[in-house]
């Protein structure tokens, strides 16, 4: 395999328009704006992406969210039964920080203006394929990421430190002469014109590749893009 082109095409501060902040955010489905929201609190943000801030593998999900919040349940047996369904293939560190941290997570998401189901008041829970308790969150029956994404949207929209822009193509990511990524070049698809965007820490939330298969149920944002960007840095 020959050697990756490390830029697309070449580029310098005079050549293209160049925007600052503390953080950059590219992608805008539930992961990035999660994280814009919450550092936005206290950083400037700036959340790229790529057709409309909608537009995410987030919106298209139609399964709930599992997380160890009924009073029967624990982030133990929870790490126990993905264990089990995983068959070997889980990180058990990774799937550890998953069902310890996840309750937060929904509190927070709720916090910003998630409205899951309910039964008589309380959250209505479910019992699906291999989990020994009922956990699974949804919304609006199997819209449970098109209410999650009206909400981050929303309050994305609201936040006073963070600026989101549509129809930006993240191209490379652009790094200083420490090798330390900086920040990205991207085009803006209604102009053709390149744009640098420098920020103090960089979030890549770009998603999936789906669409690079002959099959997929993915929306089609989701092409790798990231990765791709990602690999040649």
């Amino acid at each position: 395999m020959g050697r990756l082109r490390r830029y697309l095409f070449p580029w310098s501060k005079s050549g293209v328009k160049v925007f600052d902040s503390d953080v950059l955010v590219l992608g805008s489905g539930i992961a990035g704006l999660y994280t814009a929201i919450k550092a936005s609190k206290h950083l400037q943000v700036t959340v790229l992406t790529k057709k409309t801030i909608e537009e995410s593998n987030t919106e298209h999900a139609q399964g709930g969210i599992a997380v160890a919040i009924d009073k029967a349940d624990s982030p133990t047996l929870h790490f126990e039964d993905t264990l089990l369904a995983g068959a070997g293939l889980c990180d058990p560190s990774t799937v550890r920080v998953l069902v310890e941290e996840g309750p937060t997570c929904v509190e927070e998401l709720m916090g910003m203006g998630a409205q899951f189901d309910r039964q008589n008041g309380e959250l209505a829970l479910t019992r699906e394929g291999a989990h020994s308790q009922r956990r699974i969150l949804h919304a609006l029956g199997d819209a449970t990421g098109w209410e999650i994404e009206r909400a981050l949207v929303a309050k994305a929209k609201d936040s006073p430190n963070l600026t989101a822009l549509e129809g930006r193509f993240v191209v490379d990511l652009l790094e200083n002469n420490k090798g330390d990524i900086v920040g990205a070049l991207v085009l803006d698809e209604e102009t053709g014109e390149l744009e640098g965007h420098l920020a103090n820490a960089v979030v890549l939330a770009t998603g999936g590749l789906g669409q690079v298969y002959r099959y997929t149920t993915n929306p089609s944002v989701a092409t790798g893009d990231g990765m791709a960007v990602a690999l040649r840095a």
